[in-house]
Order: C-alpha cells, then structure tokens, then sequence
C-alpha cells in the first residue's frame, strides 16, 4: 500500500511515515471473506498477494461476480465505505491472499491533517471510478471473447486459478460459452 500510495507522488516522506503505523497484514485462505453483504465495510485493502472476487447474489439466487481483482490491486466495498451503508456484496478470496488494510477512520484522520492527504483520497475515489467506467465499457463495446482476449493478455498467470462458474459470470458469458472459447484457444494453440 505504502508503494502505492508514493506512486501518487504528493505525499512527503514524513507523511508517509504515519501510513506505517496505521496499516496492518491480513491473510485469508482460499474461500475466506473480507467482508459479506449485508456488512459494513470500513477498511481498504490492498492485494500483495492473491485473488479476490467480489459477488453477489441475485434474485434467481445466481452467485454473480462482479469484480475480479489481483495483486497490486486495490479492493472494497466501496460504496459501502463512501456511505456507511451495509454492502450489497461480498469479497472472497480465491486463493490464499496477504492483503495490507487500512481503516476509513485512519484514512479519514490522515485526510484532516493535511491537503496532500485529501489529494491521495481523491485519487482512490478516482482509482475505482475509472476502473468502474472500464467495466462498464467493456460490457457496451466488446463481446465476451475480447473480454476473455484482454483478461488473458493482461493476467495469464491469475486465470487458471478463477473457478470457470465465476470466470463466466464476471465475463458476462454462460459457463457453456466460456468452455467454447477456452477450447478454440486450446485447439489454435494460442497464447498471448
């Protein structure tokens, strides 16, 4: 998180600093959850190491994923953060994850003591925003192979480890067709 939070490059090194005593390590085993709907989320956790899943339940009673997140990546219930609403989600680690946490209350004192503080808030905020936009996008613009194309290129390490069922619902694709498109790979011997 630390790394992240220099990348923004607005924060001093002293500044910095006060992160170190108000960030803390959790691992969760495969199966494990950060959070389940329903609950109050207050902390922002970042992926050193492993897989999270965000997921809901519908209606129908259907597990959808709607979110996929690795390492090096940020996760929350984030409008449940922002609201203090319970979330309308759970997140579930895939596999075994180390994660770097850090509270809303913790966050939100290092924001009232300084500009540079609140500036690192407002790129979290937009941090999700755009990665929500994309999201969006991807579902109005591409089709479910190009979903699965860019998924592929950009984590060919993490794939094999997400369960087909949740592949297939956070692709927006019936588990069927995601076997279809995996065996078309499979049989061009392609590889990015």
């Amino acid at each position: 998180m630390r790394k992240l939070f220099e990348s923004f490059n607005v924060l001093s090194t002293d500044q910095l600093d006060k992160l170190d005593s108000l960030i803390y390590t959790k691992n969760l085993k495969k199966g494990e959850y950060l959070i389940e709907q329903g609950m109050l989320c207050d902390e922002i956790a970042f992926i050193d190491e492993g897989i999270l899943r965000s997921f809901y339940i519908n209606d129908a009673g259907d597990d959808i994923t709607n979110c996929i997140a690795f390492s090096g990546e940020l996760m929350a219930a984030y409008s449940s953060f922002i609201t203090s609403f319970p979330a309308e989600y759970s997140i579930e680690a895939l596999v075994t994850t180390r994660l770097t946490i850090i509270k809303k209350a913790s966050l939100e004192a290092l924001y009232a003591q300084s500009e540079q503080w609140q500036q690192v808030g407002r790129m979290l905020a937009e941090i999700q925003y755009v990665e929500l936009e994309k999201r969006i996008a991807s579902f109005q613009k591409e089709t479910g192979v190009q979903r699965y194309e860019t998924m592929l290129r950009t984590y060919p390490n993490y794939i094999k480890h997400i369960p087909l069922r949740y592949l297939a619902t956070f692709l927006g694709v019936t588990p069927r067709h995601l076997s279809r498109i995996r065996a078309s790979y499979k049989a061009l011997d392609f590889s990015f």
